[in-house]
């Protein structure tokens, strides 16, 4: 069952996009040190997916048996990318950022890549997350479906792992670009 996150479910949303987002190459970026990363994660999962609900964008969580298996966050098009304003009140999840300023610049410097980028004339599949136990059994693949369902028409997302564009090629996504660069992993582009 897919179905709109509570406000009590974020908590463990973060957690679960953290666990299976701790490899990915964006966010090892970000966070060198892996047992920092499995500590940081969390928090910024957990304010990614409560801007992103707060500001208009919608966050899903899938469920099996009553567990919380995977989550998506999808902004409308048309939406503008939360600023400054709409995190003010997370910093207090995120102030550990104050003791790290490296991994904050890198941070917003990815950041402000990937958002440059981003199609206001698209949804914007901003996270598709799936606990690392359950991965493989088509939950991203529902969860994916689920957003191109809901969209208003194309839909757009980007992925840090070469590995996952395959995968969104077989569900209609095309590579729009390839974004390369000496001082940050490259990332793909990718639209339906």
């Amino acid at each position: 069952m897919i179905r709109e996150l509570s406000d009590g479910e974020f908590p463990e949303a973060g957690a679960l996009a953290a666990a299976a987002f701790r490899e990915d190459p964006g966010f090892s970026f970000i966070i060198s040190d892996d047992a920092r990363r499995r500590h940081r994660l969390p928090s910024i999962f957990e304010a990614m997916l409560r801007v992103d609900a707060e500001t208009g964008g919608r966050v899903s969580g899938a469920f099996e048996g009553g567990a919380l298996i995977g989550v998506s966050s999808v902004i409308r098009a048309g939406l503008e990318n939360p600023g400054i304003p709409d995190w003010i009140k997370h910093l207090p999840t995120l102030a550990w950022f104050a003791l790290d300023p490296a991994a904050m610049l890198r941070g917003l410097a990815l950041i402000n890549a990937v958002e440059e980028r981003r199609p206001k004339d698209s949804d914007y599949v901003h996270i598709i997350a799936v606990h690392p136990a359950t991965q493989g059994r088509g939950i991203g693949a529902a969860l994916l479906a689920d957003a191109i369902k809901k969209s208003s028409g194309s839909v757009y997302l980007e992925t840090f792992s070469r590995a996952n564009v395959p995968w969104y090629e077989q569900r209609g996504f095309r590579v729009v670009m390839e974004i390369g660069s000496p001082v940050r992993p490259t990332f793909w582009t990718m639209r339906r």
